[in-house]
């Protein structure tokens, strides 16, 4: 089994004093015969080294990204540094970085950089991987849903969750903060992976929406599409469908690409009989043929259309730690939720992670950080993982 531990500084200008508060908080913890980092951190540690000065400093390897706010247990702040400390005799931890990922390569060498590192990685570890935790830097092109994608194909029965780092400022290279973290080095071209093996069993939990916020409970089925472009619904092209039932706006929203308009709302995609829960895109962009999405779209998928509001963010975090209770006596919860659903909480930007902590209480060890995307499966068999890439969505994985 994992034992698991967070050590939480709120100094992300001074290295020297973040990393003595880290290495003290680290001297006093049990470790066991394998151990690993989780470290996620405010962008701003990264101009001033903070990010990398910790990391560093502790004395076993680590992953992790930055976040504009997270809670590490009841430590919940948006200036603050965390690691969350995994540490077992019985289960090995291997984690690495890919090769670098120009921006608009092919997909097929942004999936085999992917599949080298999970080689390397899973070259290290004693038996299977049970577990890969994967964080992304924001990609345009080729988009982070290839990266899940490329972990599934190499092991299809390997469930895959993580998220995508963010900053307080746009996603776009070289304009931001965001960084992922390996072993004291930053990146914002290539994502890493963390595996685990041995005795872990890791349970998944996924929320969007309430069923209040569904506005036009499935308007419509999905039956053309490309990645992430929406092409058809109900056989009828898909910027025509939305304007019938007005929900495509004819004015530009000034969207990148030449976007001649938007989408005022969320689409949420039901697909029971593919192996998937109720899955949140976000429409970005359309153009005359498309609608685009935060993540891959599927065939036969029923949709409909949802708006996110503050009440639904807390009542589904809420919903999530209730059923974690229900499900667990206690143990590791690594949550990651949407940054859009931190949007949707207007003037009370902390209040899902308030709600996140009022909810599991003192029974867990736990982190919860914002990404600008989530990587989480809807269902794991014994041969088959279904892992997605998600979007307003909170998603946890508990062992």
């Amino acid at each position: 089994m994992i034992k698991s531990y967070t050590i939480a500084v709120r100094e992300i200008d001074d290295g020297a004093a973040a990393v003595r508060q880290v290495v003290d908080g680290v001297a006093s913890l049990p470790l066991l015969k394998n151990t690993v980092g989780i470290v996620t951190a405010h962008p701003e540690s990264v101009p001033s080294g903070v990010f990398r000065d910790v990391a560093r400093a502790l004395p076993f390897p680590s992953v992790g990204m930055t976040t504009v706010a997270h809670c590490a247990c009841a430590e919940a702040d948006t200036y603050m540094l965390s690691v969350l400390v995994l540490t077992s005799d019985d289960c090995a931890f291997a984690c690495g970085a890919s090769d670098p990922i120009p921006e608009d390569c092919s997909v097929e060498a942004a999936q085999g950089a992917v599949r080298k590192c999970y080689g390397e990685l899973c070259g290290r570890l004693p038996s299977e991987p049970k577990l890969a935790l994967l964080y992304s830097q924001f990609f345009l092109a080729p988009r982070q849903y290839q990266f899940t994608a490329a972990v599934s194909e190499a092991a299809p029965s390997l469930p895959v969750f993580g998220a995508v780092a963010n900053d307080d400022k746009q996603n776009v290279r070289p304009q931001t903060n965001a960084r992922i973290l390996v072993d004291g080095e930053l990146y914002n071209d290539r994502p890493a992976l963390l595996l685990v093996s041995g005795n872990v069993s890791p349970k998944f939990y996924i929320a969007s929406v309430t069923e209040d916020a569904i506005i036009m409970p499935r308007v419509g089925v999905i039956t053309e599409v490309d990645g992430i472009r929406l092409l058809k619904v109900n056989n009828i092209k898909a910027p025509e469908f939305f304007r019938q039932i007005g929900f495509l706006c004819a004015e530009s929203g000034g969207w990148r690409n030449g976007g001649v308009g938007l989408l005022s709302s969320l689409i949420v995609m039901h697909a029971d009989d593919q192996g998937a829960a109720n899955i949140t895109r976000i429409p970005f962009m359309v153009d005359n043929e498309a609608v685009y999405c935060a993540g891959p779209l599927l065939v036969g998928a029923a949709i409909s259309i949802a708006f996110n509001t503050k009440d639904g963010v807390v009542e589904t975090a809420s919903r999530v730690c209730e059923k974690i209770k229900q499900d667990h006596d206690g143990g590791t919860v690594i949550m990651y939720s949407c940054i859009g659903r931190r949007f949707g909480l207007l003037g009370e930007p902390m209040a899902e992670l308030s709600a996140i902590i009022g909810g599991l209480g003192d029974g867990f060890v736990y982190t919860v950080a914002y990404g600008s995307g989530e990587m989480c499966p809807t269902k794991v068999t014994e041969t088959k993982a279904f892992n997605q890439d998600h979007s307003q969505t909170l998603a946890a994985c508990v062992f």
